[in-house]
């Protein structure tokens, strides 16, 4: 006989809690009461943590390596927004679509003899290039693409000011201010280290550290730039604080020297032009550095003027014994590129800013103005043309006055516009750096090239590059 209960498949006993699937322990999570003391608690928790994380990104130098980690935290957002949205777009606000490329005015029978280096984005080669443009017709004689990757690789700068890889690459680095050597090549910066290419390109030396803006030749085969420390050298400042400094270097590649701004002002009596107002990263902004070449009852050659947009503040310093000679804080506001134009004038590029507007937007035109030493006077000689021509770039911008006869190159750098304007207002030529849709490219600070520069004008022009 069959025992008791053969082929009978006796019933499988399941433990309830192993069988509850990991959707239902989420769902049981989510449905789980919690005291709202406990919440409490833990978002005053979060509001004590978040105050301490502000206050040692805010001073990290006082928590050793957790400041340091708060610190890079911190810039996450902005990380994030530089590589969606870099500060250097190529293309500009939008604009009255104008004629792009070179316009010679055919009303009037001036033909300029010189050429011009300009820099901005290019479509076809997918990044920044500098042009070499003959200014009797506006031919395009050389085109330069330099190797700013070579130069990346050749850094070995830590800051926090600047990401080489990310912002200064090909495409993104406006190949600021060229300034055409004798053997046809360039030397150029923006917001990166200085470097020499030669007319094909190829990086021939490299300075590290954040040279940007201006670069100017000095007396003796030497050069003068505009210079931010990769670390700042200020007390109780943010590794993002800019130190700027005044840099001289020279032709083949050497660092001479370095004075910081900060430093300047101190020993003149004058650091509370800055350090009374309220912290900011940026709190000089030096954007000019102009060598004086000749000596004159108010200025020795060797002295520099000096520009510092968000002082509003113009200076005339003498290097060799580190005295500020004069000074100025109106009435232009946010101004860039001084010049000398003769023995007791200099002419200065007034973005007739305002700071209390947002993107700092101008109050109207740009203004060219020009001051006398011996009167103590500005005037505005080309008021009329900067005012018909609607010039209002908000930040940087150009204003290089010409030999001969008066007349001025503006910039109209976010605009994208460079043009000739003679003193009787009359626009002798202009140039529109846009796309083929009529999108404008800002424009790199821009430098006419005169006799001086045939010798590298023709090396450029011959060069055979592959």
């Amino acid at each position: 006989m069959p025992r008791k209960g053969a082929g009978v498949t006796p019933a499988k006993t399941t433990n309830a809690p192993a069988a509850v699937t990991a959707r239902g322990r989420f769902e049981r999570l989510m449905d789980w009461p919690v005291p709202f003391r406990i919440v409490a608690l833990l978002a005053i928790a979060a509001l004590v943590i978040l105050i301490w994380f502000s206050w040692m990104a805010r001073y990290p130098s006082g928590h050793g390596r957790i400041g340091a980690v708060a610190l890079e935290l911190s810039d996450v957002p902005n990380t994030i927004q530089r590589v969606f949205k870099p500060d250097n777009a190529p293309v500009t606000t939008p604009q009255q679509k104008l004629p792009t490329g070179f316009r010679r005015n055919t009303r009037q029978p001036y033909v300029d003899k010189g050429h011009v280096l300009v820099s901005h984005y290019s479509a076809e080669a997918g990044r920044y290039v500098v042009r070499l443009m003959r200014l009797d017709d506006g031919r395009i004689l050389h085109e330069y693409r330099p190797d700013a990757e070579e130069m990346i690789r050749r850094s070995k700068m830590k800051t926090a000011l600047v990401d080489l890889p990310r912002d200064r690459n090909a495409s993104r680095n406006r190949l600021l201010h060229p300034l055409l050597m004798a053997d046809g090549g360039l030397i150029l910066q923006h917001g990166s280290p200085l470097f020499r290419v030669d007319a094909c390109g190829r990086v021939l030396w490299t300075i590290d550290g954040v040279f940007h803006h201006s670069l100017e030749r000095g007396l003796d085969r030497d050069l003068w730039a505009a210079y931010t420390f990769p670390q700042p050298r200020e007390r109780h400042v943010r590794r993002t604080f800019r130190d700027d400094a005044i840099a001289h270097v020279s032709e083949d590649g050497r660092m001479l020297g370095r004075t910081r701004i900060a430093e300047i002002l101190d020993a003149n009596g004058l650091g509370h032009l800055w350090r009374s107002r309220p912290y900011t990263d940026d709190p000089f902004h030096l954007n000019d550095v102009e060598p004086v070449r000749h000596d004159s009852a108010f200025w020795k050659r060797g002295d520099l003027f000096l520009s510092m947009r968000n002082l509003s503040l113009v200076m005339l310093y003498r290097p060799s014994t580190n005295r500020i000679l004069w000074w100025r804080d109106r009435p232009f506001s946010f101004q860039h590129d001084i010049n000398v134009l003769d023995d007791g004038r200099i002419s200065i590029f007034d973005n007739h800013a305002s700071a209390g507007a947002p993107g700092n937007t101008p109050l109207g035109p740009n203004r060219v103005l020009v001051y006398d030493f011996r009167t103590d006077r500005f005037e505005q000689p080309f008021a009329r043309a900067m005012t018909r021509e609607k010039i209002q770039t908000s930040w940087q911008g150009r204003a290089t006055p010409l030999p001969d006869n008066g007349d001025m190159m503006v910039e109209e750098t976010v605009g994208g516009r460079l043009l000739r304007i003679a003193p009787d207002g009359t626009v002798r030529w202009r140039y529109v750096a846009a796309d083929a849709k009529g999108d404008r490219y800002m424009l790199g600070w821009s430098r006419y090239l005169g006799d001086t520069d045939a010798q590298g004008i023709a090396r450029a022009q011959g060069a055979r590059c592959e």
